[in-house]
């Protein structure tokens, strides 16, 4: 099934009230900061949007949500991956139900398909319950620890999955990457995943990626396309560089991180789920005087 898309794709954040609750009331603000923000599209309940913490009721009322607000002018993909195949099929129904333009999956990874072929049998199951739908597979082998190489997969994913449309790969090896992407014809597309390494992907061809760091300082990543573009590779490094920078800081502070920027950029989604903690008020403080002393704190919003 061929789709195309072309630019920034946001991986957003699932709000959560003060109690943890989700936080429905909270999309529509979303919503409205990510269509003033020039993006191709959201990406819902992924591993930004802490999938692994909702309960099966709460991944349809969120991404239901975001596709009622999105109304239509911005497309919403649904990540819909599960340990469980059977509940990954159950939400991609609901997807193609509530009106998203495409759905996506992880691999299982509890009990992990010990090859490519029951990868693929895995992904069907999910693919086929939303067959009018664009199904990409979502390539992330930190989190899952399922790691083959993609070239390899491509071919029994087009033969066995009738509405396979791409990888979204946040991975490192890029030749793996750029192997699947002249190989694909026009058949399906590989979207990039790593933020700190986009011009990287540009290079070897991508044409969208989808990124959390794309929620609070899009701005860097449209400068850093643009220069692409016309050839100014040594200012597009600069613009990579800031983002590393960001990504550096990432690492450094708590799982909390990224909300906490996406507050600061105007926008409080709430905090995060265990296992992952939530950020002190100290802790804001020093990280708002990295932002500052890195020259960042300008391309917040």
């Amino acid at each position: 099934m061929k789709m195309k898309f072309k630019g920034l794709i946001a991986a957003a954040f699932t709000p959560f009230n003060d109690d943890y609750s989700v936080a429905l009331d909270k999309i529509p603000t979303m919503v409205e900061y990510y269509k003033k923000r020039n993006l191709a599209a959201i990406f819902v309940c992924g591993s930004t949007g802490e999938c692994s913490t909702l309960t099966n009721e709460e991944r349809l009322s969120v991404a239901e949500t975001f596709i009622g607000e999105a109304a239509g002018e911005l497309p919403v993909i649904v990540h819909v991956g599960s340990n469980s195949v059977r509940e990954g099929a159950q939400l991609a129904a609901h997807a193609q139900q509530a009106g998203a333009v495409a759905v996506a999956a992880v691999s299982p990874s509890y009990f992990k398909p010990g090859n490519i072929n029951e990868l693929v049998a895995s992904l069907k199951v999910i693919a086929d319950a939303a067959p009018e739908l664009p199904f990409y597979f979502y390539h992330i082998p930190c989190l899952t620890g399922v790691n083959f190489r993609m070239i390899d997969f491509v071919e029994p994913a087009l033969e066995n999955i009738p509405n396979f449309a791409g990888i979204k790969y946040t991975y490192e090896d890029m030749m793996d990457f750029q192997l699947c992407h002249d190989s694909e014809m026009g058949r399906y597309q590989m979207m990039f995943g790593r933020d700190e390494a986009f011009l990287a992907g540009l290079a070897m061809g991508a044409e969208a990626a989808v990124g959390s760091t794309f929620n609070y300082i899009p701005e860097i990543y449209h400068k850093l396309i643009e220069d692409f573009e016309r050839g100014d590779i040594e200012s597009a490094r600069a613009w990579q560089r800031k983002s590393q920078l960001l990504v550096t800081l990432l690492q450094k502070y708590d799982g909390s991180t990224s909300k906490k920027l996406m507050k600061l950029a105007g926008v409080d989604v709430g905090p995060v789920r265990l296992p992952q903690s939530n950020m002190s008020d100290e802790t804001e403080q020093e990280l708002i005087a990295d932002l500052h002393r890195l020259e960042l704190w300008d391309y917040l919003g």
